[in-house]
């Protein structure tokens, strides 16, 4: 086995930062962990083992076609103007990276997650994998392109960015 460049490494840390920040609703530094053209993405499920393939012309959970999208839900999340995000959950994003790949100059990290959730005296979970695109920049490494298989989609409240 070889040693885990400085890039994976990064890599690794980017990810579990990702999810603290989310836990911490440090809505700021999670957005800037993101390109401006950063397209994030919870596709359908289409049947019992096959996904929804294209955002724009099928369902989504949740899709946005860059950080500008991601901007407005937090706008919303800051403001209260977000009915079903309110009181805000707490969260606790579990993650497990399967690999790492570089892809055209970018990291592919493939994971395996857990976000546990408490809100209104009800506990709740997502799980699934994510795969995330990340790409080198002279500020580090950025989200280019985040996809989220939820793979227990029977959704019992509020599905949204802090729960994946």
């Amino acid at each position: 086995m070889s040693p885990e460049s400085d890039l994976q490494r990064a890599a690794r840390e980017l990810i579990a930062l990702e999810g603290w920040l989310l836990d911490q609703r440090d809505w700021d530094g999670w957005l800037n962990l993101y390109l401006e053209e950063a397209e994030y993405w919870l596709p359908c499920w289409d049947g019992e083992h096959a996904l929804t393939s294209d955002p724009n012309a099928e369902l989504s959970l949740i899709y946005y076609g860059n950080r500008a999208g991601l901007e407005g839900r937090v706008f919303r999340l800051r403001t209260g103007k977000s009915l079903a995000s309110t009181p805000l959950p707490r969260t606790c994003h579990m993650t497990q990276i399967a690999r790492i790949t570089a892809q055209d100059g970018d990291l592919i990290v493939e994971l395996n997650f857990t976000t546990h959730g408490f809100r209104v005296n009800q506990q709740h979970y997502f799980f699934g994998q994510q795969t995330h695109r990340l790409r080198p920049t002279a500020a580090g490494l950025k989200i280019a392109k985040r996809t989220v298989i939820v793979a227990n989609d029977r959704i019992p409240n509020v599905l949204d960015i802090y729960s994946v």
